[in-house]
């Protein structure tokens, strides 16, 4: 993802639509810097709802970020208002002690802001929108169970938070961290198997993320969820792009994402711990390039070991991408997708990814080498490193892959179609009942 600290999304490639909707984006965090893929996606939908003509009141928290004037100016551009709430400290500790009484998510509590809460419901209550889109669980509590006067909820939970978590339990090696995943996990399946009846659709990656919630909805003996719509991310093909050749650096391993984010760093120990030896004793002198902001002490403590490069925060993520023999996405502990996956396929590189790493995606076999396996990762590594032929044309596949599927524009056009599907489906009944009543005059 781009770690462009002054960096502003893709200048949308689509026509105004035909009939422009009046939406409530009701967010957490900043969507500037786009260091997150959430923030990244954020942020393009935002200018794809503008670019289309679309009025949008964005409401979101001062945290996780600091704007620079350019990124303030395009937001206020590309939103009719923009409202940023203070999350304080103190609001973090209130919110916190008030999930755990009321047996909600921790990141629920956390995010959690009377302020926002007030403005959001005070525009619905005043008919403003079309549709109130909700980006991520942590946001669902803002929006009421009932809109009324034909409009629509979206709750874009994204993934199956409960299904991410458990993966993170289970991978975690310290006590208290441990301890924390299993309470955030077992929070989160009471919430995720009821709070998608609050909304109209529900807006879901990929059939692993709608699976993992439908099986806790039966097992908190929940209707099963049906409201469903998937709604993928998209990459900017014209800022990852295949290298030059002399760009390319021999025996290259790149790992791309932020090293704060726990599934990235249990990704990087499994594969520093049972891959690289197998790698760099087929192929000694092979590095293995970590790119990423924030790298906690467990990351930066691999710097300089074993041919292992960890630079944390770089100006133009791309650059390593494209110096890769080989892309890797030992990823065995996120749920949703991975935006590097997609990065890394634009840009034209082999790569080596574990099922779950390709579950949003579900990039077909003739793009990528899928292994989960130490020995099969290890393995598939090496061969590719010593197939250079092989690795250009897995690279050519896979950014065919990506241009014919995966830019921001045509996942966007998608979720916009639904927006109008739902809205349709609302107001006919409403209207049936109306003339049924009287108060409809045809």
């Amino acid at each position: 993802m781009s770690e462009i600290l002054s960096g502003l999304p893709k200048v949308m490639g689509c026509d105004a639509a035909k009939r422009p909707l009046r939406i409530g984006f009701v967010y957490s965090r900043l969507p500037f810097p786009m260091m997150r893929g959430d923030q990244l996606t954020v942020a393009h939908l935002l200018g794809f709802l503008s670019a289309r003509g679309h009025k949008v009141d964005f409401f979101t928290l001062d945290a996780d970020g600091v704007m620079t004037k350019e990124q303030g100016d395009w937001l206020a551009k590309n939103c009719r208002t923009v409202r940023i709430y203070s999350q304080s400290v103190l609001t973090k500790l209130r919110g916190l002690l008030l999930s755990i009484l009321g047996g909600l998510p921790l990141q629920v509590g956390l995010f959690r802001n009377a302020q926002l809460e007030s403005a959001v419901r005070g525009n619905i209550a005043k008919s403003e929108y079309d549709v109130v889109y909700a980006y991520y669980l942590r946001s669902a509590p803002v929006v009421p169970k009932h809109l009324g006067r034909g409009a629509v909820s979206f709750l874009a939970m994204q993934l199956s938070q409960t299904l991410n978590t458990e993966r993170l339990y289970r991978g975690e090696r310290k006590f208290w961290k441990k301890f924390l995943y299993w309470l955030e996990w077992r929070l989160l399946a009471r919430y995720e198997s009821s709070i998608w009846r609050d909304f109209d659709r529900v807006v879901l990656i990929g059939p692993q993320d709608v699976l993992a919630i439908q099986a806790v909805c039966r097992q908190k003996r929940q209707p099963e969820m049906d409201n469903w719509i998937y709604g993928a991310h998209g990459t900017d093909t014209q800022k990852f792009v295949a290298a030059r050749s002399d760009e390319v650096v021999a025996n290259r391993v790149v790992f791309s994402g932020s090293m704060l984010y726990a599934p990235n760093v249990q990704a990087v120990l499994w594969f520093v711990n049972h891959c690289w030896p197998k790698i760099i004793a087929e192929r000694p002198g092979a590095e293995f390039i970590v790119q990423g902001r924030d790298p906690v002490p467990e990351i930066r403590s691999l710097h300089g070991r074993d041919g292992i490069v960890v630079t944390g925060t770089v100006p133009d993520v791309g650059a390593y991408i494209r110096s890769a023999a080989v892309c890797v996405a030992p990823i065995r502990a996120a749920g949703g997708m991975q935006n590097k996956i997609i990065e890394y396929m634009a840009s034209a590189k082999a790569l080596v990814a574990t099922t779950i790493a390709n579950e949003g995606i579900m990039a077909p076999a003739e793009t990528l080498s899928i292994a989960d396996t130490a020995d099969e990762f290890a393995a598939e590594v090496i061969s590719l490193l010593s197939d250079a032929s092989r690795a250009q044309e897995l690279g050519r596949r896979a950014r065919n892959y990506v241009l014919a599927n995966w830019t921001w524009e045509a996942h966007f056009l998608k979720l916009e179609e639904n927006m109008y599907s739902a809205l349709e489906g609302k107001r006919a009944p409403e209207a049936i009942d109306r003339l049924h009543s009287g108060k409809l005059k045809l």
